[in-house]
């Protein structure tokens, strides 16, 4: 049965990986591997069977074999020469009148790619800045514009909650997050309250959106008119997570009931 390691590298990108069935190889070795016709180094942080119900990704490369301790040196010398390629690159696009914010700049294990993550407003042209790069720096540049929220996992940061970003230690990617989540969550719509650290909206607006929903549609809207136990009245508030309901009675007072108790008589249209 083959295995399959998750490869981190230093820069926080990640990689799964076959392993052969000969290589002995264990969690936290660090080793060699080759994705896409090239060689990187990295730290294997977990290795599973290619039949366990968590992997839902076809490998990318495969480990090639563990690393030794002239691999070892070679890739704390890639890391000082990758910091000083990013300042090339930063003087190559100033140079070129171009306003990129460049999040990671590496080379790969051999030296044979300079792999260049950057960040822009708009999506310019960065061809003839690639060459210029790969000219001075005689080596084969890709570069890829990523967006705002890439940029925050490969920064890093704490959230408002007191702990590490998401997106940076456990999340592997974003979906979709709209203000209609906050709303049903009772939140607050000031966008500094529910936006995160990349100026977009929390990544954690998503985590109980579905659980909010369903208890929302088992619950009359507010305005609608009900029975409860008090007597007749409307809507005026709701506590999704208690399962609670307050009604307006018709002589004005505001009780607040259990869910389970209260009856619709109309003017309720259910979200679906």
């Amino acid at each position: 049965m083959t295995r399959l390691a998750h490869i981190e590298t230093e820069d926080g990108l990640t990689a799964l990986c076959r392993v052969e069935p000969n290589l002995a190889i264990h969690e936290g070795d660090q080793c060699l591997f080759e994705t896409d016709r090239v060689t990187d180094f990295g730290r294997v942080t977990r290795l599973v069977s290619d039949d366990a119900d968590a992997i839902r990704k076809t490998p990318s490369g495969h480990v090639v074999r563990c690393a030794t301790l002239m691999d070892q040196a070679k890739a704390k010398e890639n890391a000082v020469m990758s910091k000083m390629a990013r300042d090339t690159c930063a003087a190559k696009a100033e140079a070129a009148g171009m306003t990129l914010r460049f999040v990671r700049v590496r080379y790969s294990f051999d030296r044979a790619a300079l792999m260049v993550a950057f960040v822009a407003e708009d999506r310019p042209d960065v061809k003839d800045l690639a060459r210029a790069i790969a000219s001075d720096l005689n080596t084969r540049v890709n570069m890829t514009q990523i967006g705002v929220r890439d940029e925050a996992a490969a920064i890093g940061g704490m959230g408002p909650c007191g702990r590490e970003l998401c997106c940076c230690t456990w999340l592997q990617g974003f979906d979709s997050v709209n203000v209609r989540m906050a709303k049903s969550q009772g939140l607050s719509l000031n966008p500094g309250a529910i936006s995160g650290m990349c100026g977009r909206l929390k990544c954690c607006l998503r985590y109980e959106y579905d659980q909010y929903r369903r208890l929302e549609r088992r619950m009359p809207n507010e305005g609608a008119r009900v029975e409860c136990p008090a007597g007749s009245g409307r809507v005026c508030g709701r506590n999704l997570l208690r399962e609670k309901i307050k009604v307006r009675l018709d002589n004005e007072r505001i009780v607040e009931c259990d869910a389970a108790e209260i009856s619709r008589v109309s003017g309720d249209r259910r979200r679906k």
